[in-house]
């Protein structure tokens, strides 16, 4: 199993940490890492070129891949890390509030959900790279951002926001695992066992002392110590199976809007016990 990560999202703490272990050749499956220190944004993704055999990321990274032709099975949700930062100037009081938002993601299926009763008239910015977002919310260009972690702590320990919206406020997931098809059905049982590891890593890391912690970030994830703090304070909740309800949501806002054409069905994600 081909599996490509970027070190700076601490969503990829347990796909490291199960190597470090020994998790994966004590489940004997051959999981192959290749990974970038930090987010490159350069539109090249590892799994569409055919470096990795499964990908993380909100819902709209499935649907893209599909319609581009890549036949792919939906196999777990995630921690949700996606965050809604002000200015500290700033506050859901305030009209026509400017915000910087990556154009393919989830902000505007927010504004119609979870944040139609806090944002009145936001203005969106679109800025696809994070730390250009982040340049422009410095400047005063914008008066806010989406963003994950860690880049909603970097900004808020150099005191230029505070986060107001969590997706974790919310009732919804959308945020996912998915593998190639092709991968999922010719190794059922990998995956199944890939995603026992990963719950496994998970519970071993928000049990950890914060001594190991400390030395496992800085000697295997490469963090400095800034990001080091950050990530002792990640908590990983419960994975399990992605709701169909937000697979359905997703995939008819995705078709109003026009971001996709096609409808997939429910089959394309697992709804299978045995996997989780």
């Amino acid at each position: 199993m081909k599996v490509f990560i970027i070190k700076k999202n601490p969503l990829t703490i347990p796909v490291v940490l199960s190597e470090v272990l020994g998790l994966y050749k004590e489940n004997k499956i051959n999981v192959s890492i290749n990974y970038e220190e930090d987010f490159l944004f350069k539109g090249k993704n590892p799994y569409t070129t055919g470096e990795s055999d499964c990908m993380m990321g909100d819902l709209t990274f499935f649907f893209y891949a599909l319609e581009k032709g890549i036949d792919s099975v939906i196999t777990s949700n995630l921690s949700r890390t996606i965050h809604l930062l002000l200015r500290k100037d700033k506050s859901f009081k305030d009209e026509n509030l400017k915000i910087g938002v990556n154009r393919t993601g989830l902000f505007r299926l927010f504004m119609e959900n979870d944040l139609k009763d806090k944002l009145k008239n936001p203005e969106i910015v679109w800025i696809n790279n994070t730390y250009e977002r982040i340049e422009a919310l410095k400047k005063k260009k914008i008066d806010g951002l989406i963003a994950i972690e860690p880049f909603i702590d970097e900004i808020e320990n150099r005191d230029l926001g505070k986060r107001v919206w969590s997706l974790k406020n919310s009732d919804k997931n959308l945020v996912m695992w998915c593998f190639k098809r092709e991968h999922y059905e010719k190794n059922k049982e990998e995956v199944k066992i890939f995603h026992k590891v990963l719950r496994e890593a998970n519970n071993i890391y928000n049990n950890m002392l914060e001594e190991e912690k400390r030395k496992f970030l800085k000697e295997h994830m490469n963090y400095d110590e800034e990001h080091i703090e950050i990530a002792l304070n990640f908590k990983f909740e419960k994975e399990g199976q992605v709701r169909e309800e937000d697979y359905n949501l997703c995939q008819e806002w995705m078709i109003k809007t026009g971001e996709i054409k096609n409808k997939y069905r429910n089959a394309y994600y697992n709804k299978s016990p045995e996997i989780l």
